[in-house]
């Protein structure tokens, strides 16, 4: 630009444009200036930062892995010194083979992927250390590299291996508390209960999951022989406490207990929980009491006496006239016991631990058939039939241990060879110092009970039978009546309902019009009936199509005419049945949908037949309101309708079997299974499911 040819004018203006370009270029610069002094002091933080944090910060270049920068957490981490950082590469401290880290460096560089997970760092002394790391790429200069943050998670590891091992420790020791008599019960400090073994359930008669998280001194009544609070304070002072302590059980009886309880704490020594383990002594405390109560009495009675000898003479007359009387008692009490002995009902016999009959009465001797008690003796080295059943290894392991055996029946052999039922209760005596003396026992011959068992049976099995016959026979009979009704009375009405059209189209006065009309209104009413009848009585589509079809449609006359929500469902693969097992599935499956739709307050049914190994398998559930199983005595029976005793035995005559599964309010579900057909079965009859 030639200043020389502007005008004055134009070189004032000019020089105020440069004063603003001047002004703008000094405001630049002091924004530069600000700028670069906030990014040093946000460097100078950033440095600050990495070097004070705990966790170990370094950055790394992705394309050589060289270590560029490192913190003092990580040099002290991994022992380096600030000279050894330079020459350290990923491949130095990384335990991991050299072509998965450099894929894991590349994923990071080319797709920006945050790092972070578990990985093993190796320290210069050549230890392995477990590390947290998180990584990120970061601009460093004009280079974009990776900054790493990681954190030595050693002992945490060890100590999680450590908390593993005690957790199942914990389990096992729970599991010793839940087999011990003692009731062991587990508090936390606000005394609510966190555990509760089976001895307390047995003791108390709470199961665990209704005391759960209740005060457990407020729910067992406790009465403490001091105050809570200064048992509390021994107890902190101490770890352990020991007393009596008087409780009550669910059904309100008292009971006296020795309680002992022991201080849980953490491994900061926080107290966290107090065990407490108590022991019923309800009978020895009773026991204390009575004997007391006797050892009063008797410092009574000594006094006394001490204060009676001048009349020792006397009391000495009267002594031996009471152990006569007493001797005589004891003479008649034998006589009793003779009597009972030989006038028993019962056999009643002794024998040693070799099987060697010490003892019988004739009640006995008869029953094995026997003249004499001598005889039976003289031949018992030679025959056992007659030892007790509980000289076997079995038996006498169950004696040792318990001692006593009630109710054990088995044969025994009389002296003709015969044999009999007998039930034997039997004890072993022992000496003071636990030998064994002999055993006794008495038997009770239930031969003709036995019988009578076997012949009920039998006709329990002929009921069974005869009742499949019964049942089968009805839907025969049903299938008659129905076929008459069809075949018969159902065709008479439909013909009739024609020749009555005819006349309607032919007749021509008014009035006879109306009647013709009324008559074949009221047919075609009878027409509707006979076959609702025909199909109530035995649906021709179960003999025609076969017995999935025949409950398909059952399951919608009950959604039809009961409003209920009633589906079908089958798997459709072939289920061969016999006509009365076919019959009896049927005729169950209906009596207990009329149930469910009468009973049960159900909004959905559901027929659900299937085909599983060798068996067909029908499922009819309901949401209803249930009831309880074990009763036995549900809205079932309470109608006399086909009942589940009469459904499981006809069943079970023919090989099937019935399943319950109900509960108040949680519904119903009957199982059906029956067997298939054999092929025998298939060949002889011509009525199957397909």
């Amino acid at each position: 630009m030639d200043y020389q040819d502007m005008t004055r004018e134009e070189l004032i203006d000019e020089l105020r444009r440069m004063e603003i370009r001047i002004s703008t270029l000094k405001a630049s610069e002091e924004r530069h200036r600000s700028t670069e002094k906030a990014l040093r002091e946000s460097e100078e933080r950033y440095r600050s930062l990495v070097k004070q944090s705990s966790d170990g910060v370094y950055i790394f270049d992705p394309k050589t892995a060289k270590i560029l920068e490192a913190n003092e957490q990580f040099k002290k981490m991994l022992g380096y010194s600030e000279e050894e950082i330079p020459g350290l590469t990923l491949y130095n401290i990384v335990v991991l083979d050299k072509e998965t880290l450099d894929a894991s460096i590349k994923k990071a560089l080319l797709e920006g992927v945050y790092i972070y997970g578990l990985r093993h760092y190796r320290c210069k002394s050549g230890s392995v250390i477990d590390v947290e790391i998180s990584g990120t790429l970061i601009q460093y200069g004009e280079a974009r590299v990776v900054m790493v943050n990681l954190r030595n998670v050693t002992e945490r590891r060890k100590t999680e291996k450590q908390l593993k091992v005690q957790a199942t420790q914990l389990q096992e020791q729970a599991e010793l508390l839940d087999i011990a008599d003692d009731a062991i019960i587990v508090l936390d400090m606000e005394d609510r209960i966190v555990f509760w073994n089976h001895g307390a359930e047995e003791k108390y008669g709470w199961n665990k999951d209704e005391v759960r998280s209740r005060v457990g001194y407020k729910l067992l009544h406790t009465a403490f022989p001091e105050p809570l609070l200064d048992i509390k304070g021994k107890l902190l002072n101490e770890g352990r406490w020991e007393g009596e302590l008087v409780q009550k059980k669910r059904s309100g009886e008292k009971i006296v207990v020795a309680s002992r309880w022991a201080l849980r704490c953490d491994h900061q020594d926080k107290p966290i929980a107090i065990m407490e383990i108590n022991n019923d002594i309800t009978e020895r405390k009773q026991a204390q009491i009575a004997l007391q109560k006797a050892k009063e009495d008797l410092e009574v009675r000594v006094a006394a006496r001490t204060i009676e000898l001048q009349k020792a003479n006397e009391r000495l007359m009267i002594e031996l006239n009471r152990r006569k009387r007493i001797e005589d008692m004891l003479q008649k009490g034998s006589e009793r016991y003779r009597n009972l002995f030989v006038n028993s009902p019962l056999g009643i016999y002794r024998v040693n631990a070799e099987g060697r009959i010490l003892m019988a009465n004739p009640t006995l001797i008869r029953m094995l058939g026997y003249s004499s008690f001598d005889e039976l003796t003289s031949i018992g080295q030679k025959r056992r039939d007659y030892e007790p059943s509980y000289l076997r290894k079995k038996i006498k392991d169950k004696l040792g241990k318990e001692g006593r055996v009630r109710g054990f029946e088995t044969k025994w052999r009389k002296r003709d060879k015969s044999i009999i039922f007998v039930r034997e209760n039997a004890k072993a005596i022992n000496a003071p110092d636990g030998t064994l003396l002999y055993y006794e026992g008495t038997v009770e011959d239930i031969t003709e009970q036995k019988k009578a068992e076997e012949k009920i049976q039998s006709y329990q099995k002929q009921l069974r039978s005869l009742a499949s016959e019964l049942s089968l026979a009805e839907e025969q009979e049903r299938r008659r009546i129905a076929t008459m009704l069809h075949d018969h009375i159902g065709q008479i009405l439909a013909i009739s309902k024609i020749k009555l059209g005819s006349l309607l189209q032919s007749a021509n006065d008014g009035g006879f019009l109306e009647q013709l009309k009324e008559v074949r209104e009221h047919v075609e009413q009878a027409i509707q009936y006979t076959r609702s009848l025909t199909f109530e009585l035995s649906p021709p589509i179960l003999y025609d199509l076969g017995l999935e079809s025949a409950l398909e449609w059952l399951t919608e006359q009950i959604k039809e005419h009961h409003g209920i929500n009633c589906m079908f469902e089958t798997d459709s693969s072939p289920k061969p049945v016999s006509d009365e097992i076919r019959i009896v599935l049927f005729s169950a499956a209906r009596e207990l949908l009329m149930n469910i739709a009468k009973h049960a307050e159900a909004h959905t049914a559901k027929v659900t037949i299937r085909r599983v190994n060798e068996n067909i398998v029908v499922h009819v559930a309901d949401d209803g309101i249930g009831f309880t199983v074990s009763k036995m005595n549900f809205y079932l029976d309470e109608n006399k309708g086909f009942g589940l005793f009469s459904i499981r035995e006809r069943l079970r005559h023919l090989s099937g079997q019935m399943d319950v599964r109900s509960g108040r309010g949680r519904g119903t579900r009957v199982i059906l299974t029956a067997p298939l057909a054999t092929e025998k079965e298939k060949t002889g009859r011509t009525s199957y499911e397909n």
